[in-house]
């Protein structure tokens, strides 16, 4: 299948049941027979923690960091991993299950227990990547042990203000799993065909955090290309430029060798050069996707 649209080809992460299909047919296609159970019991826990089923904890409240955002990234996770194996750099059995469980527990970190009164949980920002190897630590006991401390490891990696030697890694393949997972939740966000008006939504979580000292929506889309160049560094430089083998498996998968994540992302960027380059009080009608501008006013008009 050609896409005319690289959007179209990341297919649909609003569907956590249409994404979890998807991982299981892409793992299955690279590692046939590999037992997916841990995998789906992960997506479970999920569910039930960010819909506010699970003793103990609040709904997820985070206007970016959200279940689509997770879907993005455990999505292109696997896609990486598919990307990895056909270039000869495949993971065994348990280190798949740690880069996609550690894909899906990377942001659990911005769920509030129920002592915590106040805030959406983005006030966590600089400590919910810990809050996030917590909680995995706490929940997901009936994991292995050396299969729990490398799926902590994927989640410590997804730190973007570190540089990835922070963590150390017992083996190649414990680091090829966090690289993945730290590299699709980059890519991942960046792609999503309403990435630039999820920006603006970021911005509160921001402000909430007491981070990131942007002056307002505004300020924060003008530097968000300089923020993807300096991602860009991360990603080719630190994260060993992994993100390439995605082009490995959409040609596998799709029958075009392109990396349709890089295209999208691309496009964002171009859109978003003719966005700041309109007058503030325009430019808001320039970002339609998903009906986030109408939210974001409302936010604003309550701030």
């Amino acid at each position: 299948m050609t896409y005319d649209s690289p959007f179209a080809a990341l297919g649909n992460t609003r569907d956590t049941a249409e994404v979890e299909a998807q991982v299981a047919a892409i793992v299955g296609s690279f590692a046939p027979g590999h037992d997916l159970t841990r995998i789906a019991g992960s997506f479970e826990l999920l569910d039930r923690s960010f819909d506010g089923n699970l003793s103990g904890y609040q709904k997820l409240k985070t206007l970016y960091h959200n279940r689509t955002h997770t879907n993005e990234v455990v999505l292109c996770t696997a896609r990486m991993l598919h990307g990895l194996h056909l270039a000869g750099q495949g993971l065994d059995g348990d280190h798949i299950d740690a880069a996609l469980i550690g894909a899906l527990m990377h942001d659990v970190g911005y769920l509030m227990n129920d002592e915590e009164a106040s805030g959406t949980g983005a006030q966590f920002t600089a400590s919910h990547v810990m809050r996030g190897v917590e909680f995995t630590r706490r929940h997901l006991t009936d994991l292995p042990p050396a299969l729990l401390e490398a799926t902590t490891k994927v989640i410590l990696l997804t730190d973007h203000r570190k540089h990835p030697g922070w963590v150390t890694f017992d083996n190649l393949q414990q680091q090829r799993a966090a690289y993945a997972t730290a590299t699709a939740d980059l890519i991942g966000q960046m792609a999503n065909r309403e990435y630039l008006e999820r920006v603006l939504l970021l911005y509160f979580e921001f402000e909430e955090a007491q981070m990131g000292g942007f002056a307002d929506i505004h300020d924060l889309l003008e530097k968000t290309t300089a923020f993807y160049r300096m991602t860009k560094g991360r990603l080719d430089q630190d994260l060993n430029g992994m993100s390439v083998c995605l082009a490995r498996h959409f040609g596998k998968q799709q029958g075009a060798e392109r990396n349709f994540y890089q295209e999208s992302i691309d496009r964002n960027l171009d859109y978003l050069d003719s966005v700041v380059k309109t007058g503030r009080e325009h430019r808001l009608e320039r970002l339609k996707r998903g009906g986030v501008v109408e939210k974001v006013l409302d936010l604003s008009a309550s701030h």
